[in-house]
């Protein structure tokens, strides 16, 4: 080998270890449980690639940071769980190894409340549904467990139910429990159960390759739980479903379906949103906006600063942990 041609095999040698231990952090893990914990330390498998609209798609309607979405469907089916279309192409079934028998009935539910048609049990080999799936079991458990994403993480493998029982028997030290978790469970037959470093597992596919536009929004530090969609940023502005923030501040809300607006109402304030629309009215009087309303997975989504301020709201953004934090003016 010449010195030319091993000088530059050693200089790719050295590109490629550098971009698999390159460390990443997470919104919101400061304080948590990922403390210390050491995050993006390999690459995601190649396949996982072609599905990065999915996990996009799905991280933005359900407040989940889609990269760590394609970790966990990652961990989960290790790019070689394959299933087969119609057609004999085959394709890997992401994150199906947590829809087991026990969930079937909520999948099948949660296709129904969703799309308007009753999925089947077989449907959780389809990687548009089983990822949409994943990030609505996520979502659920980031909201429980107040954007910890460890204890999401582990939740997604024990169950929330044991993790909640180990948490409450340990406190703050339940990672050291996680390899003992058949103690905590009633419902297994297995002798041994429970990864000890599955949350290791997982965030070791993490990568920052996917684009993450969530948001989340705090009313006097209370995390708000969105149902099917959560917020955006769009135009550096945060969209929020109208419903659940307003009524939230204690608004009442109405949607008149002939104009396509929103129309908010509290004590001597209403303000009308017309979708699509980069005007509003406050009681009656015609005002710009800086961002259009927009209508997302059949979601209202207003910019929270305008609607809330209006309402008497201090609003605070903070970037660190693309929070929202609403509270009373004094």
């Amino acid at each position: 080998m010449s010195k030319r041609k091993f000088l530059l095999n050693f200089m790719l040698l050295i590109l490629i270890f550098s971009s698999t231990v390159r460390a990443y952090t997470l919104y919101d893990h400061s304080g948590t449980s990922l403390d210390n914990i050491k995050i993006g330390t390999a690459a995601i498998h190649k396949r996982v690639s072609q599905y990065n609209r999915l996990f996009a798609e799905a991280g933005a309607r359900y407040g989940v940071d889609p990269n760590i979405l394609a970790a966990i469907c990652m961990q989960e089916s290790a790019g070689v769980n394959y299933s087969y279309r119609a057609d004999g192409t085959s394709y890997p079934a992401w994150g199906i190894m947590q829809i087991e028998y026990v969930l079937v009935p909520d999948f099948i539910n949660f296709g129904l409340e969703t799309t308007g048609v009753k999925w089947k049990s077989e449907d959780r080999l389809v990687p548009e549904k089983a990822i949409m799936y994943a990030a609505h079991l996520i979502s659920e458990s980031l909201y429980h467990y107040d954007m910890d994403y460890a204890k999401t993480i582990q939740s997604y493998n024990f169950g929330q139910t044991v993790l909640d029982r180990i948490i409450k028997a340990k406190g703050d030290n339940w990672m050291s429990e996680r390899v003992n978790a058949k103690k905590y469970a009633d419902n297994w037959k297995y002798e041994k159960y429970g990864d000890a470093k599955y949350i290791e597992n997982v965030l070791r596919y993490y990568h920052k390759n996917i684009v993450y536009v969530g948001a989340k929004v705090r009313i006097d530090g209370k995390l708000i739980n969105f149902s099917s969609q959560y917020p955006v940023l769009w135009n550096d502005r945060t969209l929020v479903p109208v419903r659940e923030v307003t009524e939230a501040i204690g608004a009442k809300v109405e949607w008149i379906e002939e104009t396509q607006t929103a129309r908010i109402s509290k004590g001597n304030t209403t303000i009308k949103l017309p979708v699509d629309s980069d005007i509003a009215y406050i009681n009656g009087e015609k005002v710009q906006l800086d961002t259009e309303t927009e209508l997302i997975n059949k979601k209202t989504m207003i910019p929270v600063r305008f609607v809330s301020e209006n309402f008497g709201m201090n609003v605070l953004w903070d970037d660190s942990t693309r929070t929202v934090h609403l509270s009373e003016i004094a």
